[in-house]
């Protein structure tokens, strides 16, 4: 699917080597989807913007993407709140997407990611396996849904990370 809003945010999810992060914002999205089922555009730009962070905040990004994109400024604005506080959701939105997020990092995926980054910080295959085996606090903004969902990502990952251990 071609947009403008797409046509612009594509290059800002690649690498210097070119690799693109946006498939990232895809998996996120369609998890985002399935816990609201919702076509408000705010929640659309909600999952398309939130990996960049603060970049809308930054000077001259949020006029930019308003220009690229056809989207008010006004509009941009409130995703950009919406952004920084996926941390601590208020929305239904927010919640869909800030759950959305914990969901992929708690499966297998999200366990590789650990792996790959388990040696920049000087930390043993078996530790990551250990550390993540023991993080399983659910926020309470969560729905039912939401819990479930990450529940079987992280029975799913605990699996391989018993195997890892016992290894």
């Amino acid at each position: 699917m071609s947009t403008p809003l797409l046509d612009f945010l594509r290059p800002l999810y690649q690498d210097l080597d070119g690799v693109s992060h946006f498939d990232a914002v895809e998996r996120i999205g369609a998890i985002a989807r399935t816990l609201l089922n919702s076509n408000d555009p705010n929640f659309e730009r909600l999952i398309f913007f939130h990996k960049l962070g603060r970049w809308l905040e930054k000077v001259g990004n949020l006029s930019r993407a308003s220009l690229a994109t056809g989207i008010s400024e006004a509009e941009l604005r409130r995703t950009a709140a919406s952004i920084t506080r996926l941390h601590d959701p208020q929305t239904d939105a927010e919640r869909a997407v800030a759950a959305a997020i914990l969901i992929d990092a708690a499966g297998p995926r999200g366990l590789a990611e650990r792996f790959a980054h388990a040696r920049r910080e000087g930390k043993s295959v078996i530790e990551v396996a250990q550390l993540a085996m023991t993080e399983n606090d659910v926020p309470e903004w969560m729905s039912e849904e939401a819990r479930a969902m990450l529940a079987e990502r992280r029975q799913r990952r605990d699996v391989f990370c018993r195997e890892i251990a016992t290894s």
